[in-house]
This record gives C-alpha cells, sequence and structure tokens, in this order.
C-alpha cells in the first residue's frame, strides 16, 4: 500500500474524530470510576473509535457526490480511497467493534450495535432528513461519555450532566457546518436546517443551542460537582468561545460558518478536557 493509499484511508477515517471518541470515554471512565480494571479500560477506549471510523467511511461511501461539489479533496473524490473500499472498511472496522464490546458487557454491546446500524442509516437516509440526523450525531458524542461510564461499571448524574453538555455543544456545531456544507447540500436536495430554514435562520437557531451550552456547563460547578480544571477549562475558557460564536453565528455565512466550526471545535475540546481533568484535580 503506497503513502497516497494510506493517507487517502487516515483522511477517510479521520483519526482526530476518533481520538475525540476515545477522551469522551474516558471522562466517563474518570468520573466514575477510580480504579482501572485495565483490559476492560483498553476495550472501552476502542469500541467507540472503532465504531466512530466505520461510520465516517460508510458517510463518506454515500457522500461521495456531494462531496464532488463541498469537498472535491475528500478520499473517494479525488480518487485516494475506492467506494467499494469505503465500503469494506465500514464493515469491518464495524465488526471489529461489536466483538469488542462483548466482553464488556450486555449494555455495551447493545450500545456499539446500535450505533454501528445507525451510522449506516444515518449516512443511506437519515442525513439527507435534516435536523434528526444533526441529534443522531450529537448523540453518538453524548454516548462516548456513557459508554465509558457503563464500562467503569457505573453511570453518575455527573456524567449524565457532561454527556448533556457533549450533546448540546455538537448539535451546535452540527448546525453551523450545515451552513458551511450549504451549496453542494442544496444541489443535491438535502433537507439540512440551513437548507431548509435558510442560513440566517439556522445561524440563529446554532445560537440558541450555544447559549444552552453555557448555562449547562455553569450547572455543575454551582451543583458542587466539580473541581478548579473543570473550572478553568469548561467554564472560564469554553464558555468565552461559546458565547462569542453565539454571537456571530447571527450574522453567518458560509464563510464565517468555516470558522465558527473551528472556533467550536476548540471549545468542545476545552471542555472536554476540564471534564476529564476535573477528578484528578479537585473534583468532587
Amino acid at each position: 500500500m503506497g503513502g497516497g493509499k494510506i493517507k487517502g484511508y487516515l483522511r477517510l477515517f479521520r483519526p482526530k474524530n476518533a481520538l475525540m471518541s476515545i477522551i469522551g470515554v474516558l471522562v466517563g471512565w474518570m468520573n466514575t470510576s477510580a480504579s482501572l480494571k485495565l483490559p476492560d479500560l483498553i476495550l472501552a477506549c476502542l469500541v467507540p473509535p472503532l465504531i466512530l471510523m466505520a461510520g465516517n467511511a460508510i458517510n463518506d461511501y454515500f457522500d461521495a457526490p456531494i462531496d464532488r461539489v463541498n469537498k472535491p479533496d475528500r478520499p473517494i473524490p479525488s480518487g485516494a480511497v475506492s467506494p467499494g473500499e469505503a465500503l469494506v472498511s465500514y464493515t469491518i472496522l464495524s465488526l471489529i467493534g461489536i466483538i469488542l464490546s462483548l466482553p464488556l458487557g450486555l449494555e455495551e454491546f447493545i450500545i456499539a450495535s446500535i450505533f454501528a446500524v445507525s451510522w449506516y442509516l444515518y449516512a443511506r437516509w437519515i442525513k439527507a432528513m435534516g435536523l434528526i440526523g444533526n441529534i443522531l450525531v450529537s448523540l453518538g458524542v453524548a454516548f462516548t461519555l456513557i459508554f465509558g461510564a457503563l464500562a467503569a461499571d457505573g453511570l453518575s448524574g455527573k456524567v449524565m450532566l457532561f454527556s448533556t453538555i457533549a450533546f448540546t455543544s455538537n448539535l451546535a456545531r452540527e448546525v453551523v457546518k450545515t451552513v458551511e456544507d450549504l451549496r453542494g447540500d442544496s444541489l443535491y436536495g438535502l433537507r439540512t436546517v440551513a437548507v431548509v430554514m435558510g442560513p440566517k435562520k439556522a445561524g440563529a437557531y446554532a445560537s440558541i443551542v450555544m447559549i444552552t451550552t453555557s448555562i449547562l456547563t455553569l450547572v455543575p460547578p454551582l451543583a458542587g460537582l466539580t473541581g478548579p480544571a473543570y473550572l478553568l477549562l469548561s467554564v472560564v475558557l469554553s464558555i468565552p468561545l461559546l458565547l462569542y460564536s453565539a454571537r456571530e453565528s447571527l450574522e453567518i455565512n458560509e464563510n464565517r460558518a468555516r470558522k465558527l466550526s473551528g472556533m467550536l471545535k476548540l471549545s468542545m475540546l476545552l471542555g472536554t478536557m476540564g471534564m476529564l481533568l476535573d477528578p484528578l484535580i479537585g473534583g468532587a
């Protein structure tokens, strides 16, 4: 396999997103149990990224015609990876992820199986339905935390609150991305939020979700559930980015959406790192 093919597969799988799913698992685990249980922890950190990378592959498989307009440098439109290779990658990675979830327990197996199937349904049909697709993707993000907590043999109210924050923050970014991809999505008849509502109303909707996320982010410290790490990273550093993005979203366009998407990604990273470090540095 040549260097170009390897780079194509890496871009197909989007390992940076997979890394974020591992962090999500660790957030759920660390805020549930102080015990390592290394074999279970390793399995828990492998399953979500495998299922997610499978989902990325099948999404690119079905998105190839749209990507030729929106993102012609993506692996399939550019010829780095063939459609058949993407489909096989989805199948293999999904099966490996589901099999590895079995030793963790029935709940983990069910979650892995549901999302493996959901990513196919999302790419094939649900994505074109608009907001419900954005909700499904955001649930996938939220469930990485829940998956990690269940693998650690528990699910606390704190983790559920963290997963809710992860859900709303990702939902805001998903809506912003519909503005970024408006040209290609409208050309192929997708009923995304930006296509149905128009970019301005989509931006206003995203702004409301960002403000909601900011309010939810304040709940854990106000309830005495978190310590200084969460306060610094998730509140002091992350919330200003959210509020600035909420203001900018009211005047959104395709170019501004690209900038806002990156800013929201940074906000999510800071917020997640605050959740991860919280139990290690003075958290409740």
